[in-house]
């Protein structure tokens, strides 16, 4: 039987995990798409109103690559305001909103790039596929 050695030479360097924050207070939504998400090999952070999201973005050590939110949020602030917030505060993050109501996603169209919203209901699959072509059309993170 002959084993093939790796050194630290050959092996290719670990590929960074990109971060998704989903921010859902529907908890079985939440759930079902955080987990598809982290199936998709993604770091899934969630959040259940945009008061808990923005915790979590003022965490220096944290990078969040892309935010997946529902505009429809009990609390002070919605999916809009947090969207608002995120681009004065921390313009990193790409963000993804998804409502139902029709002038919902027409104004998250407005607020966010291009292809920035996803109608619900939505499949896990559509999401995943947004959010690749979001961090695909990104500069290279720098090392």
């Amino acid at each position: 039987m002959t084993q093939i050695l790796m050194t630290p030479e050959s092996r290719s360097p670990p590929q960074p995990m990109e971060t998704i924050l989903v921010v859902e207070n529907e908890v079985l939504v939440r759930t079902v798409i955080a987990q598809y998400l982290r199936d998709c090999g993604y770091r899934v952070i969630e959040a259940v109103s945009a008061d808990e999201a923005i915790v979590v973005l003022k965490q220096p050590e944290l990078v969040v690559d892309v935010i997946f939110t529902d505009i429809d949020m009990p609390g002070a602030m919605d999916g809009f305001g947090l969207a608002r917030w995120v681009r004065s505060n921390c313009p990193g993050p790409e963000i993804i909103l998804t409502g139902t109501v029709p002038r919902a996603v027409d104004a998250a169209t407005q607020l966010c790039e291009e292809n920035g919203t996803v109608p619900k209901p939505y499949e896990p699959q559509t999401v995943h596929d947004r959010i690749k072509r979001l961090l695909a059309a990104r500069p290279p993170k720098k090392p």
